[in-house]
């Protein structure tokens, strides 16, 4: 138990400190330990995968509103941009719940692969120049491009778990939104995805039998614990970072997180 507590901590640290620093929400973090130490603490197999959904998204939403309102007390979180995107990921993710037992597995990591595929190159390609500090044309953040972003983060958020950043910070630093403002949209809208994904797998898993004694149905509350400690306690450092970091410095580190995720997807294809 110490050693997966260990664990969980130090994946909680560093999924708190990226959250902070991106908005990611950290879930793509947590995973592989939540892989590796389910098992250590003697949980079978067919069922540390959903353990380890409902438990990174759990956490997700905690880190993920924390990040938020640190980001509203210094000015970063612009809310009517949050709440321009809120009714388009509600109507996805409602989507997302509706369809994910019709599609195979295989074509939602097709589709989500295409979209970090497409992130990563206009990231690469396309490297706008943020205005001042809290600038950005919010004119530009409306019609089908912003119905698109958004129903597609809700969708992929409901039946795979990246957060909103993966896709909708690319498509806000076209309008020339600095990193900050970004990150603290996307955590805000992290935390209400990531709060009502992780409810349908607390309550997906009531009916379980076998589960881990230590659960909330599909929520393990000691991983959940340490990771959640860890996160709280790295998210702090993340949002400072990304103050004293350029804002070109953090487009560019944020191209190299979207570039692991790609690599990492692609080696769960079969």
């Amino acid at each position: 138990m110490l050693e997966a507590i260990a664990i969980y901590v130090a994946a909680g640290l560093l999924a708190g400190f990226v959250s902070g620093l991106f908005g990611v929400g950290g879930a793509f973090t947590m995973t592989p330990a939540l892989i590796i130490a389910l098992p250590l603490q003697g949980i079978v197999d067919d069922q540390v995968m959903h353990l380890t959904a409902g438990t990174a998204l759990a956490v997700m939403a905690t880190t993920s509103i924390y990040v938020a309102v640190l980001r509203f007390r210094v000015g970063d979180l612009h809310l009517p941009l949050m709440f321009r995107f809120v009714p388009f990921i509600a109507a996805g993710a409602l989507g997302g719940a509706l369809i994910g037992d019709a599609l195979p597995g295989l074509v939602l990591k097709i589709i989500f692969i295409g979209f970090v595929g497409l992130a990563i190159v206009r990231g690469v390609f396309q490297q706008p120049k943020a205005t001042t500090a809290g600038g950005g044309d919010f004119a530009a953040i409306q019609g089908p491009r912003l119905w698109g972003y958004g129903t597609v983060t809700g969708i992929t958020g409901a039946l795979l778990g990246p957060g909103p950043a993966v896709i909708i910070m690319p498509y806000l630093r076209t309008a020339h939104y600095p990193m900050p403002v970004v990150a603290a949209t996307c955590s805000a809208l992290a935390g209400l995805l990531g709060a009502a994904a992780a409810t349908g797998y607390v309550f997906g898993g009531f009916n379980e039998i076998g589960l881990p004694s230590l659960s909330l149905g599909y929520l393990y509350l000691p991983a959940f614990g340490g990771l959640a400690v860890g996160a709280l306690a790295g998210s702090p450092f993340g949002v400072r970072a990304s103050h004293r970091l350029s804002d070109k410095f953090l487009h560019r580190a944020f191209i190299g997180y979207l570039t692991f995720i790609f690599a990492v997807t692609l080696t769960q294809f079969g």
